[in-house]
This record gives C-alpha cells, sequence and structure tokens, in this order.
C-alpha cells in the first residue's frame, strides 16, 4: 500500500479528450451544488422538544411544498377563469405600401378597358389604435370563475390538511423515539439492579453463605440485561435517526428528546360531540365539500352556455398614410351571440359535468365515513391505553415490592437468589407493558387530535 504522505498533487487536471473544458466546469458545480444544499438543512438542537420538531417539519416538508405547489397552479387557474370577465385592452399599430386591384372589390370604372388601368397604387396605408373589448353578459363565464374560485378553495384546504397529516407523522417518530429512550433507561436501571445483586451474591460466596451457583446465575442476569441494553441503546439511536429524517434536517443522532408533553394529557371527549367538531374543523372534508361546490358551479356553468351572451367592442386611433398624416377614428360595436346548433357539445360537456359532480359527492361520503371511523377508533383506543397504563403502572409498583421484598430474604439467608432473578425478570415485563401502554395512549390521543382536525393546534404550542 502506498504511503499517503509521499502522494503528490498535480497543479492542474488533465481533461479527458471526450469532455469540453466547459462541460467539465459544469461536472464540477454539482457536488458544490449538492453541498450547498446540504448547508440549508436545519440543525437539530442539543434538546429537541416536540415543538421544536414541528417547527422544523412543517417548514422543511416536501408534503407542504407539493401541496403548496399544487394551490399554486390552482391559483393561476383562478386567474385565467376570471380574465374574460374583465376588460381585455390591446394596442396594434400598422404601416404599409400596397396596390389595389378594383375589380376585385367589385368597382369598375367607367371608361377602363384593360386591368392595368383599374389598379391603383402603390399607396402609404397605417392605422393605430386602442382596442376595449368587454363582456357585459355572460353567466357561464361567471359561474365558470365561481367554480375555479371554489376549486381554489378547496387545494387551500389540502395545504391545511397536508400540515396535520406531517404533524401527525412527526408525534408518532417523536413518540417512538421516546420508547425506545425509555426502555434504554429502564434496562439501565435492571442492569445496574443486578449488577448490585451480583455484588451481592458474590459476597455470600465469599462468606460461605450461599453457593457459587447464586453468583453464576446473578451474572447471567447481569449479562442478558446488559446485551438488551445494547441493543435498545441502536433502537434509540435508529429512531433518532428516522426523526432527523422525517424531519428532512441534517440526518444525525446526536440529540436528545425530552419532551413528555407528546404522551399529551386528559380523557377521551364524547363520541357524537367529536365527529360533529371534525366534521367542521378537519380540512380534507372541507375541501371535499369545495369540491363538490365546484363541480355545482361547473354544472351551471356548462348549461349556461346555451344563454345568449353580449358584449361590446372599442377602437379609438389615428388612420392615414403615415404616421404624420392621419385622422383619429373610432369603432363603437355591441354584439350579441345566441347558440342554436352546437353538434351535441353542451350536451357532451353537462354529461361530463354531472359525472364530475356525482364523483366529488362520492369522495364527500366517503370521507365523512372516514372521518367518523377515526374519531371513534382513536377514541376507542385511547380509553383502552388509559385502562391499560393504570394496570400497568400497578405492577410495576408489585413487581418493585417484590423486588425489595425477595433481596432482604436472600440477604437474611431465607432463600437462594433465584427469587430475586424471577422478581427482577417480572419487573422488566412490567416495565415494558407500562412503557408500550404510555406509547399506545400517546398515539391514541394523537391519532384523536389528527382525527379532530386539531394535532397541530394541539401539540405545536
Amino acid at each position: 500500500m502506498r504511503n499517503p504522505s509521499r502522494l503528490k498533487i498535480k497543479p492542474s487536471l488533465d481533461l479527458p479528450a471526450s469532455i469540453p473544458p466547459m462541460a467539465y466546469s459544469r461536472l464540477l458545480l454539482i457536488p458544490a451544488a449538492a453541498l450547498s444544499m446540504a448547508a440549508q438543512q436545519a440543525e437539530i438542537p442539543a434538546e429537541l422538544t416536540l415543538t421544536k420538531a414541528l417547527d422544523i417539519a412543517l417548514t422543511n416538508s416536501t408534503t407542504i411544498r407539493t401541496a403548496l405547489a399544487q394551490l399554486s397552479q390552482a391559483t393561476g387557474r383562478n386567474e385565467q377563469a376570471r380574465s374574460p370577465l374583465l376588460p381585455q385592452i390591446n394596442v396594434g399599430a400598422r404601416q404599409g405600401y400596397l396596390t389595389l386591384n378594383l375589380p376585385g372589390f367589385g368597382i369598375e370604372l367607367p371608361g377602363t378597358t384593360t386591368t392595368q388601368t383599374q389598379k391603383i397604387g402603390p399607396f402609404a396605408s397605417m392605422d393605430a389604435r386602442v382596442f376595449l373589448t368587454q363582456q357585459l353578459l355572460n353567466i357561464s363565464a361567471w359561474q365558470a370563475w365561481h367554480s375555479s374560485r371554489s376549486r381554489e378553495e378547496s387545494y387551500r384546504l389540502l395545504v391545511d390538511n397536508a400540515r396535520e397529516f406531517v404533524a401527525l407523522g412527526v408525534i408518532a417518530t417523536y413518540l417512538d423515539a421516546l420508547r425506545a429512550k425509555a426502555s434504554r433507561d429502564t434496562l439501565v436501571e435492571q442492569t445496574k439492579l443486578a449488577s448490585d445483586l451480583y455484588r451481592l451474591t458474590l459476597d455470600r460466596v465469599n462468606q460461605g453463605a450461599s453457593a457459587q451457583l447464586d453468583a453464576n446465575r446473578a451474572l447471567q442476569q447481569v449479562n442478558t440485561l446488559e446485551q438488551e441494553r445494547l441493543e435498545a441503546e441502536q433502537t434509540y439511536v435508529a429512531a433518532k435517526l428516522g426523526l432527523a429524517n422525517i424531519l428532512q434536517a441534517r440526518i444525525t443522532s446526536d440529540y436528545e428528546i425530552a419532551d413528555e408533553a407528546a404522551y399529551g394529557a386528559g380523557t377521551p371527549p364524547e363520541r357524537d360531540t367529536t365527529v360533529k367538531l371534525a366534521l367542521t374543523t378537519r380540512a380534507d372534508y372541507r375541501s371535499a365539500e369545495a369540491n363538490v361546490n365546484a363541480a355545482e358551479l361547473r354544472v351551471k356553468a356548462v348549461k349556461s352556455t346555451r344563454l345568449p351572451t353580449i358584449d361590446m367592442v372599442f377602437t379609438d386611433g389615428q388612420s392615414g398614410n403615415t404616421p404624420t398624416h392621419n385622422v383619429n377614428t373610432y369603432r363603437v360595436q355591441g354584439n350579441i351571440n345566441v347558440p342554436v346548433f352546437t353538434g351535441g357539445r353542451i350536451q357532451g360537456e353537462t354529461v361530463e359535468a354531472e359525472g364530475s359532480l356525482r364523483e366529488a359527492k362520492t369522495a364527500l361520503d366517503q370521507n365523512r365515513s372516514q372521518i367518523e371511523t377515526d374519531v371513534l377508533t382513536a377514541i376507542s383506543g385511547a380509553d383502552w391505553a388509559l385502562k391499560e397504563l393504570e394496570t400497568s403502572a400497578g405492577n410495576v409498583t408489585l413487581s418493585r415490592q417484590e423486588v425489595e421484598f425477595t433481596r432482604q430474604r436472600f440477604s437474611q439467608g431465607v432463600a437462594d437468589n433465584t427469587e430475586v432473578v424471577n422478581a427482577q425478570d417480572r419487573l422488566a415485563r412490567a416495565n415494558d407493558a407500562q412503557i408500550r401502554a404510555r406509547y399506545t395512549l400517546g398515539l391514541a390521543r394523537a391519532n384523536l387530535a389528527r382525527a379532530a382536525g386539531a394535532a397541530e393546534k394541539t401539540y405545536r404550542k
């Protein structure tokens, strides 16, 4: 292997013949751009609270950026739909030199027999004027604009729904990291208890009060718990990396989480009231309602194309043969257009619009059913998790008491340390059950907040 200290860097680069110098310079800009993007990633603080995590995610989320891009497109379509209802002003000018053949316009000059004598020109012609057109009555265009505006409102509500979706994802991932940390901390405590038992057993073996088998049993318990602690430590690191990824911040595990507020608080609310509240506040449901309204207005707009339309045209400008030799001329004109036969176009557009309306109403019904399911499932899950947490907390208390009692019996020589090891195992299971119950309760509360359309409002304080 070559010694890196002896390697020499050439002061110039030999470009491959197949790559032009300009193309090679562009290639060099690619890693620079990547480094620039990496430098713009948000930094995670040393202690990450849930509120800070939500701030980072709601700022960086590609899901929200996509929803905002779709809203921009809807806003553009709304502007296009409104445009025909507003005055249209154009300016035009021309300057030309031409000849005319009078018979081509139906004009025969008396006393002329040849085509050449009936030709006039060349002569100069110029015209410069302002053109103004305005729709005075177009019910179809008016309703089409309102339909597009309702569609824009639907996309605006979908941005709020995207924020709720991102918030729920962050809360769930944060809870997962909290669970991993709690498991690690519990195993640290259990390993300490097992180490204390091993030292106590070793002292009793040296005193001749216990057998070597007791010491081996206690040491096996220490080693087993140490393995589990190392695994839990790695799980916690992986959970933090996953959280950094969902935040779309700089990927690192060099931070701690300690925000117990992520578990939520309070008892589940009344079911019917929560369902009604969700149907009022859920952004996705309100977006579906806006889509139905837009589809209804679209049907009216299509049917209104059978009605007459009235518009006005006004022009004013200079007309002559040169820009310096001209006079002012103008024209004011009103037009009325009455569709008589469109070859089935309006009928086809009506059938299409009515189909879209039925589709929007079906989506609204499905959304309502899903919201009711989400709310009832979240309330049921929170009820169950509260009971599970209460039971697991009682088991932890009883298991701690059992560990203390069995240690006293072992210290007094009444029994060997088998009872202590078994009691510590039961304490470990009770702790795991309590951690799972807290995580399940926190997740159920987060799902309930999302089901009610208030995840960001509830957790981002």
